[in-house]
C-alpha cells in the first residue's frame, strides 16, 4: 500500500491530522501555536507543509490544507470558498464577473475571481486562481444570496442585485447589455430589481436603468420610486457610458444624452 504520508514529518502528520479531525476548513497560525507551543516550531511547521505543497496560503498567517488523498498535490480548493475564507469576518460577496457568470448574464468563464467587500482592496494569486478583492462602500453590500460549499456559507449577490451590478459595471457592448436586461426581466422580480436600484448609491446607474426599463415597457407606476430617487438636479448623463460623445437626443424625464 502506498504511504500517503510520504515526505512529512512526524509533527506535520499530527497537525495535518489534527486538522482533518476537527474538519477545519482554515489553517490559521493561532491554531497551529495551540497544537505546538513553541512558536518557532509552530512557524518552521508551516513553512516546511508550504515547500512541500501540503498547504496553500491565502495571506499571512491564513493557509488552506491540500487534502492528503490529492495525487502529487494536484488539487485546488473550490474558489467561491477560497474567497469566503480570505474574508472571515469581512462583509462580502462574490460579484462582478464572477456573479455575471453564475447567474448566466454572460457564458464567458471569469479570468479572476472577484471579491467585492468593505476592507479589502488588492489583488493576488491563491494557488493557481487570480482573486481581485475590491473595496467598496457597506451602502452596496446587500441584496446577498447564500450558497452553501462544503458546509461553509458564502454569499454572492442574487440575480436582482447582479444586474444592478452589471449595469454599473457592463461587459461587452452596451447593446449586450440592453439585449440581456430585455431577456432577464422575463425571469427576475422587476419590484425587487427597482428596489435595488433605488437603494444603490450611483444615481447615473438608476437614471441610464430608468430610461432603459421604460423603453422596455415597464409602467410608469413600478418606475415611479425610481424617478423618485434620481432627484431634480438638471445633471445630464450619457445613456452609453461606452461612448464618450454626449450629442444625442436629451430624455429630460430620466435626464439623460441618448448618445447612442
Amino acid at each position: 500500500m502506498k504511504n500517503k504520508y510520504k515526505g512529512l514529518s512526524k509533527d506535520e502528520i499530527y497537525l495535518i491530522s489534527r486538522v482533518e479531525f476537527e474538519k477545519q476548513k482554515l489553517i490559521t497560525t493561532a491554531f497551529v501555536q495551540k497544537v505546538f507551543e513553541d512558536k518557532n516550531k509552530a512557524a518552521r511547521i508551516l513553512v516546511y507543509l508550504k515547500r512541500k505543497g501540503r498547504i496553500l496560503r491565502i495571506e499571512r498567517g491564513k493557509y488552506l490544507l491540500v487534502p492528503l488523498r490529492a495525487p502529487n498535490q494536484r488539487w485546488m480548493p473550490n474558489e467561491f470558498l477560497v474567497a469566503s475564507l480570505w474574508m472571515g469576518d469581512t462583509p462580502y460577496y462574490i460579484g462582478y464577473s464572477s456573479a455575471y457568470n453564475y447567474w448566466g448574464l454572460t457564458e464567458q468563464v471569469p479570468q479572476t475571481v472577484f471579491i467585492l467587500n468593505t476592507q479589502k482592496g488588492l489583488k493576488k494569486i491563491i494557488g493557481k486562481v487570480a482573486y481581485s478583492a475590491v473595496k467598496i462602500s457597506s451602502k452596496k453590500i446587500y441584496g446577498l444570496d447564500k450558497i452553501n460549499i462544503e458546509d461553509e456559507v458564502v454569499f454572492i449577490s442574487d440575480k436582482e442585485r447582479t444586474l444592478v451590478d452589471f449595469i454599473y459595471k457592463p461587459m461587452g457592448s452596451w447593446a449586450n447589455v440592453e439585449s440581456i436586461i430585455r431577456e432577464q426581466l422575463k425571469e427576475i422580480s422587476v419590484e425587487k430589481l427597482i428596489k435595488y436600484l433605488v437603494r444603490f448609491p450611483v444615481v447615473s446607474v438608476r437614471k441610464r436603468t430608468g430610461l432603459m426599463l421604460q423603453r422596455l415597457g415597464i409602467s410608469q407606476k413600478i418606475l415611479s420610486p425610481l424617478q423618485c430617487s434620481i432627484g431634480k438636479k438638471n445633471t445630464y448623463i450619457a445613456f452609453n457610458p461606452f461612448i464618450k460623445s454626449r450629442k444625442g437626443k436629451v430624455n429630460r424625464e430620466w435626464k439623460v444624452i441618448i448618445n447612442g
